[in-house]
């Protein structure tokens, strides 16, 4: 278990799959990540490979409107599921089982925008070059000004043209934030 460190549902504990299959998030990286942001009051969120959800129910607490969360996993959307159900979030949250390339696919299709984007893949997702690719992809789905936070195995400069972003390292990870022009 896991507990929510800011916001209304502060001190909450999310339960997490025990599988092995998900990395949530410690409350140090979560701290990190929305110190970085400082806030998303009423933001629009897309939550892409959510695992249980910490990041999207901490920025629900913390005042965001609506988070869609998107994953693969059977075992992640019910722990996802039972995550916000347990702080109340249902009305102000969609969860979807689907693969990545498949989600975007369909938001786009329906021209869904969002503020902020969180995406957390599995580390056996990248080479050399996938980060650049994820991100592309998720700036489309991204309104101006939008931001996206990316949790990468190593380090990987941006090709993109976005008008800032920074690169953060906590311990064996690494966090890129970037603005969409």
């Amino acid at each position: 278990m896991i507990k929510i460190s800011n916001g209304t549902k502060k001190g909450f504990k999310l339960k997490v799959p025990t599988t092995g299959h998900v990395r949530p998030k410690t409350g140090k990286t979560r701290k990190m990540i929305f110190d970085v942001l400082q806030s998303v009051d009423n933001y629009k969120i897309l939550d892409l490979f959510a695992g249980c959800g910490s990041l999207g129910i901490e920025a629900l607490s913390m005042g965001a409107n609506f988070v869609t969360f998107i994953d693969s996993s059977p075992i992640s959307i019910k722990y996802i599921k039972e995550n916000l159900k347990k702080c109340t979030f249902e009305d102000s949250s969609e969860v979807q089982k689907k693969e990545f390339s498949v989600a975007t696919r369909e938001l786009l299709k329906k021209n869904d925008k969002f503020d902020l984007i969180f995406i957390d893949p599995p580390y056996d997702y990248f080479d050399e070059k996938s980060l650049n690719g994820i991100i592309r992809t998720a700036l489309k789905l991204c309104k101006n000004e939008g931001i996206i936070v990316c949790e990468h195995p190593m380090y990987e400069k941006l090709k993109l043209d976005v008008s800032n972003y920074k690169i953060k390292q906590y311990k064996d990870k690494f966090i890129t934030f970037c603005t969409k022009k």
